[in-house]
């Protein structure tokens, strides 16, 4: 039996979506299905963090300088992944020419350049705090909107920050590319405070005045 104490699990999955807090999504619907594609994504990588030895999982993490949100971000070692969560409709997704096809029809929404932007400010701001890191390709899961539905991933690639884009069913299987050590600690700690609801850290309490 290993003794090695579990990954931690920081923050919950589709915070961002909640409801009154989903401005950017068209409608509630929208919004539901999202956070659903966000929860089942939570669920994969909160197993793989709870196991001996595994790495920290955080999750809908603030993008320094933005408004907008890193849906998952695994810690291994100083070794950082960013995870995206896409809920699209099935089909056979391609990409060619910087351009994402879903069949036939060209599909825009998968070329949008948000993570490699994440990427970017995630490096400046560990940086800025001399925490050392690793940031690896982000990765954005895939799930198909209908359960008698599929997603296929055909030569994908592409320069939007390395990214790498699997259908669900994969990230599972993919679990020990994410990474198999505990998390640093120092990383863990930078990131906290970036976790949708983690408290503000308050200002320290003045000195008191000494009389003479």
């Amino acid at each position: 039996m290993s003794t090695r104490a579990p990954g931690q699990v920081i923050g919950r999955a589709g915070t961002g979506l909640a409801a009154g807090n989903n401005d950017w999504a068209a409608n509630a619907d929208v919004a539901r299905i999202g956070r659903g594609g966000e929860m089942r994504t939570a669920a994969i990588l909160n197993e793989i963090a709870t196991r001996p030895g595994g790495p920290s999982v955080l999750h809908d993490l603030t993008i320094p300088g933005s408004r907008a949100n890193i849906d998952h971000v695994v810690v291994s070692g100083r070794r950082i992944t960013l995870i995206d969560t896409k809920v699209w409709k099935p089909g056979t997704y391609w990409r060619v020419f910087g351009m994402t096809f879903r069949g036939g029809e060209r599909f825009p929404y998968a070329d949008k350049d948000t993570m490699a932007m994440a990427v970017a400010k995630l490096h400046a701001y560990l940086a800025h705090r001399g925490v050392a890191r690793e940031i690896a390709a982000p990765l954005t899961v895939v799930w198909p909107s209908r359960n008698d539905g599929s997603v296929r991933m055909l030569a994908y690639g592409g320069p939007h920050g390395r990214r790498r884009l699997i259908p669900a069913d994969a990230l599972a299987r993919s679990a020990r590319r994410l990474g198999s050590h505990p998390a640093d600690p120092n990383v863990v700690a930078a990131l906290v405070p970036l976790v949708a609801g983690a408290p503000t850290p308050k200002a320290p309490a003045p000195r008191p005045l000494r009389t003479w």
